[in-house]
């Protein structure tokens, strides 16, 4: 249970993906290129199709300036830990010290988005993204994937980077793996890890996908065939998550090699130098690291910059915010607009950029029970809730209404439906206005003209904000109780056996996830109304076919499928909600990234040095 609780909060943290796609993808020396004629997906960070937007920019924003500063060595790089670290290198969701010590196969191009402001800024790199023709290997030097039309199957070939070492730490298993060349193999097996070991999330989330053939098919190349079916999202998901550390550590320490931190060993920029349970862990710079600086003064240059990396582990809120105000942080993300604006008015040196954040979950239904079963009375549940005041009193009025079945990314506008489109039919459009005799009405024609009692099953976290919306509901007769569960791992649970009546509360498969699309597909807890619709699995599935040859065209199709969705309201959407990252002016070659890339949590750390002249002169 513990594994899963930490699914859930890591989709605090907001995902996005796009492939643009037509036939064959390759990347090949840092360069993406896909045939996609006029159906290429150009990504801009303005482009929006709702009106505001949390993408919208800050015009009080630190400007991203060129500098021609040579980067300096040494120093130490000092960040927030927000609570005690889960580790599990076979996880989907590991954590950021760990993948500073391990690689994937892919990760985020910093050359396409700031990069110092020598940069193409394409992305801003200030939320998860897993755009392919941003990326540029890690592991790997190129991929390439083709349909098999005679076999239904998309064969997929990965070139292995040659010359890569594992790093020695000063710990026993730094003395196992002795810096050895990383091999061929034990790529292949990082990524059989993630199929077939019955720790791996992915094996336990995805069981269709536990039989896949992964081949070794050359010195420096391995070959995996999907049936067409399960491709894109699977090969996805393996490329991001398949952490590569030496097999035989696991030989040594089991599972352990994966969990205990003082255990791991990668070819990533950083090592373990200590773990200090609820205080520190502690990393050094890998001198071995094979990776250069493309890009900037510093091009050429051997990463990383700083000789030690530190996340201090602070739980709480003002604590954290205290420790950026006195310098003993360099950066934190994630910080809400109105702990922001205080920050900078008490520190006004402090640099800042506002980005996508996430959101208080959706309420799901129990549509196999009564009254939930029937459309109307969902209907009428929207129409009771006023979103717009919701937005404007919590969040400013940035937040973005419609966050399910998924959020706006700017990488994701062609299947974002908001309000503001043209596309967006009328009739959804006015269920997000709030219009309580409506929602009345709608209650009488389904049978309850005084209302009902019912229940949302959730977290403490999100009790003030479904206190708004009991608040709400109840001056249209419906009366919901509050059940609080203990923590995110017993609310999966309730959710997954369907121990909870009326509705709950859920984070779901994030935008990144498409096209797997299980927030609406499929009887597992990443569906929580347990949506079982023909029209929808139908569509669902030449969705996802569609993508694996023409991605952009898949998400016109997913557009036409979310007004259904929306129409048929699956669920009632909470805003989602712009914000910030803050930062010391000593932190060079930053510009508020918060991951290059896709769960590869503060990779950026390997570009950035710190100043250290700057920052004793501002008396730190």
């Amino acid at each position: 249970m513990k594994k899963i609780s930490w699914v859930v909060v890591c989709c605090l943290m907001i995902l996005s993906l796009l492939i643009t796609s037509c036939g064959e993808e390759k990347k090949d020396n840092g360069t993406t290129t896909a045939d996609t004629g006029s159906d290429k997906v150009v990504i801009t960070e303005t482009e929006t199709s709702t009106g505001s937007s949390v993408y919208d920019k800050d015009v009080t924003d630190t400007a991203v300036e060129k500098s021609s500063d040579k980067p300096q060595y040494g120093g130490s790089l000092n960040l927030l830990q927000g609570g005690e670290p889960n580790f599990d290198l076979i996880n989907w969701f590991s954590t950021a010290p760990q993948h500073a010590i391990c690689e994937s196969v892919w990760e985020g191009d910093w050359t396409k988005g700031p990069a110092g402001g020598y940069g193409e800024n394409l992305v801003d790199w200030g939320d998860h993204t897993n755009v392919p023709t941003l990326f540029i290997g890690r592991i790997a030097t190129d991929w390439t994937w083709n349909v098999d039309e005679a076999t239904n199957t998309v064969v997929t070939v990965i070139h292995v980077r040659d010359n890569v070492y594992y790093g020695q730490p000063d710990t026993e298993a730094g003395r196992i793996a002795a810096g050895r060349k990383m091999t061929t193999e034990d790529v292949a097996w990082a990524i059989e890890q993630m199929l077939r070991n019955p720790d791996s999330q992915n094996y336990q989330g995805f069981p269709e996908t536990r039989e896949v053939p992964v081949e070794i098919t050359g010195p420096d190349e391995i070959t995996i065939t999907h049936p067409f079916k399960l491709h894109l999202d699977s090969i996805m998901r393996l490329f991001a998550y398949s952490l590569v550390f030496p097999p035989e550590l696991w030989d040594v320490y089991g599972y352990d090699s994966c969990t205990d931190i003082m255990n791991s060993v990668g070819t990533g920029p950083f090592m373990i130098r200590d773990y200090v349970p609820s205080n520190l862990i502690s990393l050094k710079r890998n001198p071995n690291y094979w990776k250069t600086n493309p890009i900037g003064p510093g091009q050429g240059d051997q990463l990383p910059y700083v000789d030690s990396l530190k996340y201090i582990i602070i739980p709480d809120l003002s604590t954290q915010l205290a420790a950026l105000r006195t310098g003993k942080l360099d950066s934190v993300g994630y910080v809400a607009w109105e702990d922001a604006e205080t920050m900078e008015k008490m520190t006004p040196e402090i640099n800042k950029k506002r980005t996508a954040s996430g959101q208080i979950p959706s309420a799901f239904f129990r549509m196999d029970q009564t009254p939930f079963n029937d459309v109307n009375v969902r209907k009428a549940l929207l129409y009771g809730i006023d979103l717009h005041a919701i937005n404007d009193s919590l969040y400013k009025g940035l937040g973005d209404l419609i966050s399910f079945p998924y959020f706006y990314h700017p990488a994701y506008a062609r299947l974002y439906l908001g309000l503001d489109d043209p596309a967006m039919p009328a009739d959804v459009k006015d269920m997000y206005t709030y219009n309580p005799d409506k929602a009345k009405q709608l209650l009488a024609d389904a049978g309850y003209p005084g209302g009902f009692k019912t229940e949302i099953t959730l977290v403490q976290a999100w009790a003030d904000y479904y206190s708004i919306a009991k608040e709400y509901w109840s001056k249209i007769g419906v009366d919901v109780e509050l059940k609080i569960v203990a923590d995110f791992g017993q609310l999966i649970g309730t959710n997954a056996s369907l121990g909870f009546n009326g509705m709950i509360a859920q984070f779901i498969s994030p935008v990144s996830t498409y096209p797997e699309q299980a927030q609406y597909t499929g009887e597992s807890w990443l569906n929580p109304s347990r949506v079982n619709d023909p029209y929808v699995n139908q569509m669902a599935a030449d969705v996802r076919a569609t993508g694996v040859t023409d991605f952009g065209a898949s998400m016109d199709l997913m557009k036409e499928l979310t007004k259904y969705i929306l129409a048929q309201v699956y669920a009632i959407p909470a805003p989602r909600y712009p914000s910030y990252s803050l930062w010391w002016p000593w932190l060079k070659n930053y510009s508020g990234e918060r991951l290059v890339g896709y769960m590869v949590a503060d990779n950026w750390n390997k570009y950035v040095w710190i100043d250290e002249d700057l920052k004793a002169e501002m008396g730190y």
